[in-house]
């Protein structure tokens, strides 16, 4: 491929131009007086080993991350730092793809394209769809269905969303690719490489980080290498060669050569699978011998993760087609989401998996276990940073850690699911060093990785097409060019049946509907909802009347409302343990000023939603946990409540009355209402262009913050919607009851928690569903009436709302362990 001609594009003044910059954690600089040019229209690769820098120098220049001292400008104008973030960064252009890639799994894929757009939430949702699949079309032939939530894709589909979103944004003038290949498959990387020509150009400025030196020799106008935070090379890269690299990288070029001898025979078999078949995989026969490396090679989605993930998941049974013989260790390549713990250090990562062989008794000795960990840091290169944080480690050298985690279980057979993504060439050698000692000790792995080349390490290779085995290859005989061949191939039709031969479509197509309904998040509240319907009507008929209907559902209304404020605070990943109280001083304030000093009352109402807007100030901008601020402020609303009325009194105004006393043919007001209210919570989640990015905060704040975007708009929005929610159902509560008492809603904290997470919602933040939890209301309000006719005291309802909120939560757990 021929390299587009940078000086072509290159404008008289820098579109970047970093002087001096530098960058200190403590007493530990990363980065050392950095000072080049950033040109429209020229790819420059960035290289270093791991821990060079890099990640800390892109982080400087795309905003995320300030100078300790240096000067940076844009378009010649002077950076100030101060007002430099990643919004204004992008605002200027500057678009980046992350090492850990930043799309929100709980968005779908058009709504993870659409977040950082300009346009966000202005256009219909058929209009984001579109321009989503217009989008990924940069990747032809891709199946990515724009539709789909992103925690369903495989890390390479991920990618190329990531990819995709920063390479196809409007007026963009720099794209930084941080390792965009890693997770790629080769047809994937040459999709990417066509694309970055054509961007750079049309003047585009690249910056590609990797450390694939193949991908560097073929796109770079330029090469800037960095060791120990220095600027150790800045020059032409267009006639650089493979050795040339390597030894600016400081690595021995013999390092690199690696080809496995094979081995003659293994002495017993440490798993054996026999027609193992799943929804991605069919009737897979393979064997792994002690003392071998052996590779699962394919073209991504050939169903490679698939087959680790089953060969660990059967570490404990003693039947079926995985038949283990010996423990197992598994190295996620999917770091961020399954392998890491990011409150612990870097030592405590690596030693958890050996707890079980220091543990005597049940106690453990740590001091053993202290140094089993340090002893693979050490062999490593990563004993320095034991006590660091795993997150303040380079995307290269936590996927180190996590490969130590796994050594130091001592389990006998390793699966390592691509364990040198994204590790620099002396890394790579240092763990195909690793792999060396782990035969001659009679230890193994199965190896899956995205790069051909890295089969050369192994004993035997079995190469996968669309969830068959369909070659198998030993020592020399796994060229790359016969992997690459072999991974096209359909599967023969002796091993492949047609799906009507292995089962009936229509029975395959009834599973996975039935799969798909129990996946439904809000089926637990439907259920209850049903059945409290079912119940009433079995001990009371006459409850299906209008005027019964209006008896059952008159209490859930307030309930409702609250479970929408409840709701935003989870749609962010909070919890209002505040709310029960802070809609009985609602209660308060209306009864007793409503009537006489309405101006008084209007005010003292707005007053409740500043609050929540104080709150959300204290939980973003002080830090404080929204458990702790709501629990404070419920000893708040409750003391305000007491002192403006001690004891229950006051009135309902006779409007507020009238306006619930109302008839609307042919169904009772509190079924429009619970309608009206499930309704808008779901355009506040789901229709509302601002929705998208409110999901995004509430599921990874870290990464909302660091596309730029403002985490205290978006928390000061959510609390101040849930203070007017709360301030609805005070009135309605009010007009309910004709009195003020601001214990009259104690029992709505829990309530509302009980039915927003039975609705579907999840405490980790991002996912709700209005519907469901109206639905989860109306079965919790119908509980204690059930009770009521069957003659058991309402006193047990609190008990068996508690009991209902653990079942549904089980079933939901349930459900997601039979999904395929």
């Amino acid at each position: 491929m021929e390299k587009p001609r940078a000086s072509e594009s290159v404008q008289p003044i820098p579109f970047i131009s970093v002087h001096e910059l530098s960058k200190s954690f403590g007493t530990n600089k990363v980065v050392r007086e950095i000072s080049l040019d950033i040109r429209a229209g020229e790819v420059m690769v960035l290289l270093g080993p791991n821990g060079a820098g890099k990640s800390t120098f892109l982080n400087m220049v795309g905003g995320t991350l300030q100078p300790t001292s240096g000067t940076m400008s844009v378009d010649g104008q002077t950076i100030d730092f101060d007002k430099y973030i990643a919004g204004s960064a992008r605002g200027r252009g500057i678009q980046r793809v992350f090492q850990e890639l930043s799309t929100f799994p709980n968005l779908t894929v058009a709504e993870n394209l659409a977040l950082t757009s300009e346009a966000a939430g202005k256009g219909s949702r058929r209009a984001m769809i579109r321009q989503a699949k217009e989008r990924l079309a940069v990747f032809p032939g891709n199946q990515i269905d724009v539709c789909a939530e992103v925690a369903g894709l495989s890390i390479a589909e991920r990618q190329m969303i990531e990819i995709a979103r920063a390479m196809t944004e409007p007026d963009t003038r720099l794209v930084i690719l941080d390792e965009p290949t890693s997770a790629l498959s080769s047809r994937e990387a040459d999709q990417l490489a066509d694309l970055v020509t054509r961007r750079a150009g049309e003047g585009v400025a690249i910056i590609y980080v990797t450390h694939k030196l193949e991908e560097a020799i073929r796109l770079a106008h330029r090469v800037v290498v960095l060791r120990d935070g220095n600027l150790h090379f800045d020059g032409d890269g267009r006639n650089l060669t493979h050795d040339e690299l390597l030894s600016l990288l400081g690595a021995a070029i013999e390092q690199h050569v690696h080809v496995a001898q094979h081995r003659a025979s293994a002495t017993h078999d440490l798993v054996t699978v026999s027609g193992l078949s799943t929804e991605r995989l069919h009737k897979v026969d393979i064997h792994v011998g002690s003392g071998e490396i052996v590779g699962i090679a394919g073209l991504e989605g050939a169903g490679q993760r698939e087959l680790l993930q089953a060969l660990f998941s059967a570490r404990n049974k003693k039947r079926g087609p995985v038949n283990p013989v010996s423990d197992i260790a598994y190295v996620s390549g999917d770091r961020k989401r399954e392998g890491l713990l990011p409150l612990w250090s870097v030592e405590d990562n690596v030693a958890v998996s050996a707890a079980p062989r220091f543990s005597r008794a049940g106690v453990i000795d740590f001091g053993a276990l202290k140094l089993a960990a340090l002893e693979w840091l050490s062999e490593l290169g990563l004993a320095h940073r034991a006590q660091s944080p795993i997150v303040s480690l380079s995307g290269g050298n936590q996927q180190r850690a996590l490969l130590g985690r796994a050594l130091v279980s001592e389990a006998p057979l390793l699966l390592l699911d691509d364990p040198t993504r994204g590790v620099d060439a002396t890394a790579k050698a240092s763990i195909y060093e690793i792999l060396d000692n782990l035969k001659e000790n009679g230890r193994s792995a199965v190896l899956y990785s995205t790069e051909v080349a890295e089969f050369q390490k192994c004993d035997r290779v079995y190469v996968m097409a669309r969830g068959h085995v369909v070659a198998e290859f030993k020592g020399s005989e796994a060229s790359e060019e016969r992997i690459v061949q072999s991974s096209f191939l359909r599967p023969d039709k002796s091993t492949a049946k047609l799906e009507s031969e292995e089962e009936p479509r229509g029975r395959l197509s009834s599973a996975v509907s039935i799969t798909q309904f129990l996946a439904w998040r809000s089926l637990p509240a439907a259920i209850l909802m049903l059945a409290m319907f079912a119940l009433a009507f079995l001990q009371q008929p006459n409850a299906f009347s209008t005027f019964g209907l209006e008896l059952l559902l008159q209490a859930s209304m307030p309930l409702a409302l609250a479970a929408m404020a409840q709701m935003l605070f989870l749609l962010g990943g909070d919890i209002d343990l505040g709310l029960g109280f802070a809609i009985g001083l609602v209660n308060v304030l209306a009864a007793t000023y409503l009537i006489d000093q309405p101006a008084i009352g209007l005010m003292a109402l707005t007053a409740v939603v500043g609050g929540y807007v104080a709150l959300a100030l204290i939980v973003e901008v002080l830090g404080v946990s929204s458990v702790v601020a709501t629990l404070g402020a419920s000893f708040v609303w409750l003391g305000i409540g007491l002192i403006i009325r001690e004891t229950p009194g006051g009135h309902s105004p006779a409007w507020l009355a009238a306006l619930v006393n109302t008839k609307l043919w042919p169904l009772p007001l509190a079924c429009y209402v619970l309608v009206v209210v499930g309704l808008i919570g779901l355009w506040l989640c789901r229709g509302w262009g601002y929705s998208i990015r409110l999901r995004a905060l509430g599921h990874n704040r870290r990464t909302y913050a660091s596309l730029g975007f403002s985490a205290l708009a978006g928390r000061v929005t959510l609390y101040a919607l849930a203070g007017i929610f709360a301030v609805l159902s005070g009135l309605l509560l009010t007009a309910t009851t004709g009195a003020g008492n601001v214990h009259v809603a104690s029992s709505f904290t829990l309530a509302t928690v009980a039915a927003v997470v039975v609705g579907g919602a999840s405490f980790s933040g991002g996912i709700v569903s209005p519907l469901g939890a109206v639905m989860a209301v109306i079965g919790i309000s119908l509980v204690a009436t059930n009770l009521t006719f069957l003659g058991i005291s309402s006193e047990y309802s609190t008990a068996i709302g508690g009991l209902i909120l653990i079942l549904a939560l089980s079933f939901r757990s349930l459900a997601r362990s039979i999904e395929p």
